[in-house]
């Protein structure tokens, strides 16, 4: 198999010799694919955020594509694990981050590549190799049918409103809510709402399918995979209202 990409999506950040390292173990064992950077800036040790980047460009891939997603928690890593998820292979800790970003949904297939965590960097490589090679993985790797799993904060939804987790700001200031789209509407039910914030600030006259980009107005829309955005035009949305990362607000609909 020719051009295979190769997504890559840590917490390593590009100060350091981290992320060199990883690419060129990969590179040295597989000289006929594309590595494609999705970020290397998550927030160190945070699964949601990893969960969110990968969930949010993971169908945009052909199928039958590879996705490094390395983002480590030493206290809680049980190895290395290979998912098969929406026809897209997927190479991660073993520390609940799997879980996280299948939600509800479960993996085709789940494989164990290691118990620990050592020589990621080989391991890595080596996996990639033998997927590109089309190893029969069922016969490389033992399944796995018990992986670590962990809760992400959910929504509180109430019939007038909602209490929302902001799970991401941007590079351009938008708001990234842990709100997705069809469990909204079915609260909302077309219904106005507005947004209140912890400091009591309102931003109100929302309706599920306007948006209005004017310079200064506020607009809400959903990214592909399906979380809440509240985004200012021309501005920066977090700065604006006060609000950072994990903060709460409310949803409140008229």
């Amino acid at each position: 198999m020719q051009n295979k990409l190769i997504s890559l999506c840590t917490d390593f950040g590009n100060r350091d010799y981290r992320l060199a390292m990883l690419k060129t173990e990969i590179l040295k064992s597989n000289n006929s694919i594309h590595l494609i950077d999705i970020t290397h800036e998550l927030d160190p040790f945070d699964l949601v955020e990893a969960a969110f980047q990968i969930r949010n460009v993971l169908t945009n891939f052909p199928a039958d594509q590879i996705h490094v997603v390395w983002v480590q928690n030493a206290s809680e890593d049980k190895g290395i694990i290979l998912a098969v998820f929406k026809d897209q292979y997927l190479i991660l800790p073993n520390n609940g981050l799997l879980s996280i970003i299948t939600n509800s949904e479960q993996p085709e297939q789940l494989y164990r590549i290691s118990d620990d965590s050592l020589e990621y960097k080989e391991r890595i490589a080596k996996t990639i190799q033998q997927i590109i090679q089309g190893e029969d993985l069922s016969q490389t790797f033992s399944e796995l049918e018990d992986p670590v799993r962990k809760i992400s904060v959910q929504p509180i939804y109430q019939k007038e409103r909602i209490q929302a987790r902001v799970l991401y700001i941007d590079r351009y200031g938008n708001l990234v809510f842990n709100i997705m789209l069809e469990p909204f509407k079915n609260t909302c039910q077309e219904r106005r709402f507005s947004f209140s914030t912890q400091n009591q600030q309102v931003i109100s006259n929302f309706y599920l399918d306007e948006i209005n980009l004017e310079n200064g107005s506020f607009f809400v829309y959903f990214t592909k995979a399906g979380n809440m955005v509240l985004g200012l035009c021309g501005d920066h949305a977090a700065r604006v209202m006060d609000v950072r990362k994990d903060d709460s607000l409310f949803i409140v609909f008229e």
